[in-house]
């Protein structure tokens, strides 16, 4: 990983306010805890991301955490490996999803995946506005930083570090398998621009996912959230990036209040 600098979970380091109005609103529902790992780590995750992100980006990462499950178990890439969808059902459906390559990474537990999916937007709060480097870095060091904090192997603390700061980069997670390519398919199925998970792999989320993790306006405020970032700190925001793109279009159109046109 080149020895990032590494960031702390503001629950216990800052006092600082999140990304604005809204911050720390999320309700988490009991049907929604019941399907999070019953891991000390997944605990501490969660009540971080709940602490100072606006519900709208708490929600989306919840999604993206059961959506990022549903393909791991679709391409086998769980461990230890999930036997409740057998082989069969798999092998019908991932015709319709890409798979172009066998995970180069190891097999990922599901409270590692939960870790890196619920705080791989965390870099957004206003709390990191100072740190030079990317949202998605910022938020992989302080996923890092947590996960070691309670033991997690460091092939597994390495792999969450790759995904998350990977999520926001085409065609190259997707590559990669594991957990960097179920984060990267989790979030692009959230927005749209990746078939969501096959609903026999959904089923038992599908109505926590509809109505107690409601979209509101995510794609402005993770937007708006990312750009304001750039803008104030050009360093979070370098050419080629998905927060360059956000700052840019933001200057082209500097008069837009809708969606960032460069979502």
């Amino acid at each position: 990983m080149c020895n990032p600098p590494r960031h702390q979970s503001t629950a216990s380091t800052s006092s600082s306010p999140g990304i604005g109005p809204g911050v720390g609103t999320g309700t988490i529902t009991a049907a929604v805890r019941a399907l999070i790992p019953a891991h000390p780590v997944c605990t501490e995750a969660l009540a971080v991301a709940k602490s100072i992100l606006p519900a709208s980006i708490l929600y989306h990462s919840l999604r993206v955490y059961f959506y990022a499950t549903a393909f791991m178990r679709l391409f086998e890439d769980f461990l230890p490996p999930d036997a409740q969808y057998a082989p069969s059902i798999r092998s019908t459906m991932a015709s319709e999803y890409d798979n172009p390559t066998p995970s180069c990474t190891p097999r990922a537990a599901p409270h590692v995946l939960f870790v890196a999916c619920i705080l791989h937007d965390i870099g957004t709060a206003s709390t990191y506005n100072d740190v030079p480097e990317r949202f998605e870095v910022v938020s992989a060091d302080v996923a890092e930083n947590l996960l070691r904090a309670h033991g997690i192997p460091e092939k597994e603390v390495r792999d969450a570090w790759l995904a998350m700061s990977l999520h926001t980069s085409p065609g190259i997670a997707e590559r990669l398998g594991g957990t960097v390519r179920a984060l990267r398919l989790g979030v692009r199925a959230d927005f749209g621009s990746y078939p969501p998970p096959p609903p026999e792999l959904i089923d038992t989320w599908a109505d926590v996912i509809r109505w107690q993790l409601p979209r509101l306006e995510i794609e402005k405020e993770l937007g708006d959230a990312v750009c304001e970032q750039g803008i104030q700190n050009p360093q979070k925001a370098p050419g080629g990036s998905w927060p360059g793109d956000l700052v840019r279009a933001k200057r082209d159109n500097p008069d837009w209040e809708g969606v960032n046109r460069g979502f």
